[in-house]
Order: structure tokens, then sequence, then C-alpha cells
């Protein structure tokens, strides 16, 4: 199988102020897809477990034209773009009403193994090369995340029990979240997040305490550095706002 769809309906629970899919769900949704794709592939949590490992995702990237709206069915079709021992690609197209293309996303997976939190060598699962599909995805790769100069400001954060997920740190979910929490209600009412890229460096674990740092560029253009206790930074963000048509 090489590409997997989910179908969901968004429901007012789990929309935003906008009556949108909120960026943080988008990224559980894609995370969703990607699980459900690797357990169908055999190559799913329990399978990395017997030798010790767990998925983690290191690099993600979103564009999209309009998120989905309260009421609607929406769905991802995900699939592998590239496959070698240390990492997978994978693509993902998002459609709404009728199935019409709103966006689409990119992601950078690498295993890690669960005792020794280093990255873990995927020669054992090397027949996924065969699931790698030729479908292609037009939004521009994951690029470098480098901030420089002074930031706007910076809010510490101390990651908490509901932060963890199962690999014991600190959630993607968390990261969208305390980033787009930089700007405020209005920036949301007048423009939306249409291109987002997150880029992981150090995990962040139960009881750290943070440092999220943001900038605004031009008025649209969203830096956020999510740094530890040792100012270094653990993730980087970048939101890009477009004017709501």
């Amino acid at each position: 199988m090489k590409e997997l769809t989910l179908t969901k309906t968004l429901t007012a629970a789990g929309c935003n102020a906008q009556m949108e899919l909120p960026l943080q769900n988008l990224v559980r949704d894609i995370i969703d897809a990607a699980t459900a794709h690797a357990n169908h592939l055999g190559i799913g949590y329990d399978r990395l477990m017997t030798d010790g490992n767990a998925w983690v995702l290191s690099r993600l990237a979103i564009e999209m034209t309009r998120y989905p709206r309260v009421g609607e069915e929406y769905a991802l079709t995900t699939w592998i773009e590239d496959f070698n021992r240390h990492f997978s690609a994978r693509n993902f197209e998002i459609t709404g009403a009728g199935g019409k293309v709103i966006g689409f996303a990119r992601s950078i997976w690498i295993a890690i193994n669960i005792a020794s939190r280093r990255p873990a060598d995927l020669a054992s699962i090397a027949d996924l090369a065969d699931s790698v599909s030729l479908r292609s995805c037009p939004i521009e790769p994951q690029g470098k995340l480098r901030f420089g100069g002074d930031e706007d400001s910076c809010t510490p954060y101390t990651v908490a029990v509901s932060d963890i997920d199962s690999n014991r740190h600190l959630t993607t979910a968390r990261y969208v979240e305390l980033a787009a929490n930089c700007v405020g209600l209005d920036m949301y009412d007048r423009r939306f997040p249409a291109r987002f890229e997150i880029a992981f460096t150090k995990e962040c674990r139960y009881g750290d305490t943070l440092q999220v740092c943001s900038r605004m560029n031009d008025g649209c253009v969203l830096d956020v550095a999510i740094k530890g206790a040792d100012s270094t930074d653990s993730c980087l963000c970048r939101i890009r706002f477009d004017e709501r048509t």
C-alpha cells in the first residue's frame, strides 16, 4: 500500500476561534496519518520496538491555501517519497469538501533508540524502500531555519505532564501551540498560517524549563526559537501569515 487516506470531519470541539482547523490539530492529523500508514506497511511502533527504536518527527513543512471549516469533511493522503537507513521522507496532500486540494505537507522522520536517545540505524527495515511512491509533492522542501538578531520577546515555559508523549518528550503539537501563541488573536482574524516549518534539534523532557523566543518580520513572518535551560535551540519554527480573502 503505497498511499493511505484518512478522512475526518471537523467538529465544533476541534475548531479554533475562526471556526477552522487549528494548525496544531492539523499537525496531529498528519502524525496520525503517518502512523496509520507505517502500521499498514508493517514498520510502525510495534515493529521498531522489537529493535528498541521508535519513530520521531525531525522536520515538517506545511502549505495551506485555507483550512478545513467546522462541519467540513476533509482528508489527508500520505506517501513515502524517500527512504534510507537514516531517515524516511513522507509527504501529504490535504483535501477539503468535494475533494478539492487545499494543502500539502513534507516531513522527515528518523528513528531513535529508546535507551540511548541516539539516532538508530534503519537497516533492519530496509524493505521499506519498496514502498516509495513516485507521486510528487509541489511545495518547497523544508529549508534550514537559522535565526539571527534579537528576539522581540521571550517567555518561560516549564514542560508539564500533559506535554509528554509516549516517547517521553514534549509532543510536536505542544511545540506548535507554543509557537502559534506568540501572536495575538487579531493576527489570526486577519491572516492565516499559509506556510509553517518546524525543525527539531534537541529533545525537551518533563520538568525542563524552556524559553519561547519570537520575532515578527515584515509584519507577516513569525520566527520562533524554543530554547533549553542552556540557551541552545531545541526547536525552530517559522510561520508565514497570508491575508484572508
